[in-house]
């Protein structure tokens, strides 16, 4: 427990609060904004409301939770990578791969909670504008997980970036980069390029439908157990310079 006030702390100071915050909230306000100004043109689609309301604006809150994670990643750090503060803690009788996990655990609690607020808004615009009877909250339910999951392997992959380097440049250029590919490889709809974690974070905004890809599940899970686990042997056995 002492651990992770001291994490909350540093996340605070370090400005990962208010990012990931702003992020949920920018990303439920875009929601709203969106179907109230193109309410008809979306509705007038052929395809089922509740599609239409997860998978037509779910694309651009995908881009702001990945741009989320990456800056937060960015600054995650930060405190420790002042001062070569990481190898004056290795000599103290402190958990370097604990204060790693606790990090995890903050960002993976921010960006459910992120997600949350962006998908409480679907539900009341699903409630107020679609069609009598056709909102579905167990389908919206089961897009939240998905979109939580298939999230958390970049969030894995980002968090191990950031212990690594100290500039928050690398860590941002890696993101982006990241970014693109996942984009690129996401458009040759290749059941290959699912190893990328750019291209698990895009696959709910990708799909034609509510349907969930359990082989997107599992690999999500096992992705962001092999990057966590990665990253935690990096913090534990490589020294800093």
């Amino acid at each position: 427990m002492k651990l992770l006030s001291i994490e909350l702390k540093k996340g605070r100071r370090s400005g990962v609060f208010p990012v990931m915050l702003g992020v949920g909230l920018l990303g439920a306000l875009y929601a709203f904004a969106n179907f109230a100004v193109r309410k008809e043109s979306l509705l007038s689609l052929p395809l089922p409301p509740m599609t239409i309301l997860l998978t037509q604006l779910y694309g651009m809150i995908m881009v702001m939770n990945l741009f989320g994670i990456i800056v937060a990643a960015c600054l995650i750090y930060n405190v420790e990578h002042r001062g070569n503060a990481l190898n004056k803690m290795m000599a103290l009788p402190i958990s370097i791969s604990g204060i790693y996990f606790t990090k995890f655990a903050i960002l993976t609690t921010l960006v459910a909670v992120g997600i949350a607020l962006q998908n409480i808004a679907l539900a009341i615009i699903g409630n107020l504008y679609l069609p009598e009877g056709t909102f579905d909250a167990a389908v919206l339910l089961r897009f939240t997980v998905y979109s939580f999951v298939t999230s958390m392997p970049v969030l894995s992959f980002m968090l191990a970036v950031s212990s690594r380097f100290e500039s928050m440049w690398i860590t941002l250029g890696i993101g982006v980069a990241g970014f693109f590919s996942g984009m690129t490889m996401t458009t040759a709809n290749s059941k290959l390029f699912l190893i990328n974690p750019f291209v698990l974070i895009m696959e709910p905004a990708m799909s034609p439908n509510t349907v969930i890809d359990t082989t997107v599940i599992v690999l999500s899970i096992s992705e962001t157990i092999v990057f966590l686990v990665a990253g935690q042997m990096l913090m534990k056995h490589i020294r800093y310079e």
